[in-house]
């Protein structure tokens, strides 16, 4: 069949609307981690070295075997402290990993790399808490009151009978402090009947070691099952979308293995320290305090390089404004959750929780007290009520550092005032020595999984609102 050759040619196909690419792959190690791994060894050896030089100093200047035990066992408490911290990273990073997932948000995907590489720090965090576990089954230097009740203090002419006998009624003060001495004295006496009778319960050695056990083996099949579906998350679209929607079917389960398993561990590890504390909202805060704590964290990594390769090419002022909110909306959260406790043990009058309160209301603790509902709600909540603070890189990054240094202090807060006070140096300076110490060991290793994989998961940026820029028409 011939053609016409005075034909017209066919008209040409219609252009195709070019996709905006995907930024391109950039090198972990082309970003400069130098000067952030220096700092962390600085830290790691200042603080090992404050922590061991007060506790040995303090355990050399007791006298007397009760002195003794109160200093190693203080030793030991502070070494709880910085190991409850840094618990908040990987833990808390793994909960808010799934919260991601499951809320599909621009900071979940431009924070995953920093919340992955701290996720993948649970195996040092299980290896603290073996050295932890050790010193409990060595009772001698156990944190903690109910391994060794028998030789643990009470408050002394506490009437059983009648707690509050002699005492005015209108001295509402010296009421609450007799109920919380007979708390302290009951809970102890039952731990020693508990021991005498051969019988372990909740608090006992063989219980701390199997439920540390169990825990981070669940924590650690978790993460690893997020890190794994992640590294499937590359590719084409549909690759991308069929990796993330396993990793939202994850997520809503895990989320709620994450809050029975986390109760367990602040129930036991935390709450414990003291006699006959009980408190249902405790667990809850100690999960707010995680997620304010890894938040926080990945926030002031995320600041120092939001305006390099890759995240410059697809960053909005919306994306830091999330960010900021969110750190805003955690702490407002820990502020509900720890003033309804503490409202709920005023109004109650519950003898459980009052020992815990009384021993934070007097003295120096008064004042930390005081400075943490100063300085840990109202200062950061007027600061990040502002726009401006909110999109400048360097005004927000020097408020989620003072939040860190605000998380650290609510975790020595909870633990010190209920460890035995030894002799000598301050104890809170080993308090400080642990919480550094510990955080520069974390730090390398973070580092160092950090560099594993890129820092941005550039298969999935054309998922972020406003990702890239759009022609107009």
């Amino acid at each position: 069949m011939s053609s016409d050759p005075t034909a017209s040619p066919p008209p040409p196909p219609p252009a195709t609307p070019a996709v905006p690419a995907a930024p391109a792959p950039v090198d972990p190690n082309a970003i400069d981690w130098a000067p952030y791994t220096k700092f962390a060894i600085s830290a790691a050896i200042a603080g090992v070295a404050l922590y061991v030089i007060v506790g040995f100093a303090n355990l050399a200047a007791a006298e007397g075997e009760h002195a003794k035990h109160a200093a190693s066992s203080r030793f030991m408490s502070a070494y709880l402290t910085g190991f409850t911290y840094w618990l908040s990273l990987p833990i808390g990073a793994m909960a808010l990993l799934m919260i991601g997932y499951l809320a599909k948000t621009s900071w979940g995907l431009l924070l995953r790399r920093p919340l992955e590489a701290a996720t993948r720090t649970w195996p040092l965090l299980a290896a603290l808490f073996a050295v932890l576990a050790i010193s409990v089954a060595a009772t001698e230097y156990s944190p903690y009151w109910w391994m060794a009740p028998e030789s643990t203090p009470t408050p002394p002419n506490v009437n059983s009978a009648n707690p509050v006998a002699n005492v005015d009624p209108a001295n509402k003060r010296e009421l609450a402090v007799k109920y919380g001495e007979f708390m302290i004295e009951k809970a102890v006496e039952n731990e020693r009947h508990a021991r005498q009778a051969g019988t372990y319960n909740f608090l006992s050695a063989p219980s701390f070691i199997g439920v540390g056990v169990v825990l981070f083996g669940i924590w650690g099949f978790m993460i690893t099952y997020l890190n794994k579906w992640s590294r499937k998350a590359e590719g084409t679209p549909a690759q991308v979308e069929a990796a993330l929607l396993k990793l939202s079917n994850f997520s809503g389960p895990g989320m709620i293995v994450y809050a029975i398993t986390l109760t367990a561990g602040a129930t036991q590890w935390v709450m414990s320290v003291e006699p006959g504390w009980s408190s249902t909202m405790f667990p809850v805060i100690f999960a707010v305090n995680q997620f304010l704590t890894t938040l926080a964290f990945c926030l002031v990594l995320f600041l120092v390089i939001v305006g390099k390769p890759p995240f410059i090419n697809v960053m909005r002022p919306k994306f830091q404004l999330d960010m900021a909110t969110l750190l805003l909306v955690f702490t407002l959260f820990w502020t509900y959750t720890s003033f309804s406790q503490f409202m709920l043990v005023w109004i109650g009058n519950l003898p459980e929780e009052i020992p815990f309160f009384i021993k934070r209301s007097y003295g120096g603790w008064w004042y930390v007290s005081m400075c943490l509902a100063l300085l840990h709600f109202v200062l950061p909540f007027l600061l990040l009520l502002f726009r401006d603070i909110k999109l400048r890189p360097m005004r927000l990054r020097k408020v989620a550092i003072f939040l860190l240094t605000m998380c650290a202090l609510d975790v020595v807060w909870w633990n010190a005032p209920a460890a035995p006070q030894a002799n000598g140096f301050p104890s809170w300076l080993m308090d400080v020595g642990a919480i550094l110490g510990i955080g520069g060991v974390w730090a390398l290793f973070f580092f160092f999984q950090l560099k594993q994989r890129n820092i941005l998961p550039t298969d999935e940026t054309y998922l972020l609102p406003e990702g890239h820029h759009h022609e107009s028409h």
